[in-house]
């Protein structure tokens, strides 16, 4: 019985230690680096062959640069191009139609009295006149706002000047007219 385990307790040693031992990978030739691969893939790659475009010269009509033939694109190609044309000429005609949006103005008066509001408003002028100045009535008050500021960072520029002539203004999101916001510095 001892010859047994002995000869057992040899055969797990034997086999824990050529089975933890270093294997070695046959390296073929080569050093193991990436850099070092190599391959040739030009069998696989698409090949382009250039589209030779005849021009004429008769007449003195000239096509525009959008719409110029370019060598190297294939009738597949100039085909999306033409749509995308298209569709970016309709949302330029779509955008051009859009008079507001979502903004800011700055409100500098509130009040009941008409004269005060009004003497607000030619002060703004005054002060600010690249600022136009919208003024509201509703039964009983009078609303003064000014500017039509795309983006809250213009609005605060002009809300630090304007709060030292007008203690009591406030910066209000607002719907603006785009046309002007476009002309303030």
């Amino acid at each position: 019985m001892k010859c047994i385990v002995n000869r057992l307790l040899v055969v797990a040693v034997a086999a824990c230690f050529f089975g933890c031992a270093a294997k070695s990978v046959p390296n073929s030739g080569k050093t193991g680096n990436y850099n070092d691969y190599t391959e040739n893939l030009s069998e696989v790659r698409p090949t382009y062959t250039p589209v030779i475009v005849k021009t004429e010269t008769k007449g003195t009509t000239s096509i525009p640069e959008s719409k110029k033939v370019i060598p190297s694109m294939g009738a597949e190609a100039q085909h999306v191009n033409r749509r995308l044309d298209e569709v970016m000429e309709a949302s330029a005609a779509k955008n051009k139609t859009i008079r507001y949006a979502a903004g800011y103005r700055i409100q500098v008066y509130t009040g009941n009295e008409r004269q005060s509001a009004e003497a607000a408003k030619l002060l703004v002028y005054q002060n600010f006149p690249e600022l136009n100045p919208y003024l509201s009535y509703k039964q009983p008050t009078y609303k003064l706002k000014v500017g039509d500021f795309m983006r809250k960072l213009d609005a605060e520029r002009y809300y630090s000047q304007i709060k030292s002539l007008f203690p009591t203004a406030v910066l209000q999101p607002d719907k603006i007219d785009i046309r002007y916001s476009m002309s303030i510095n």
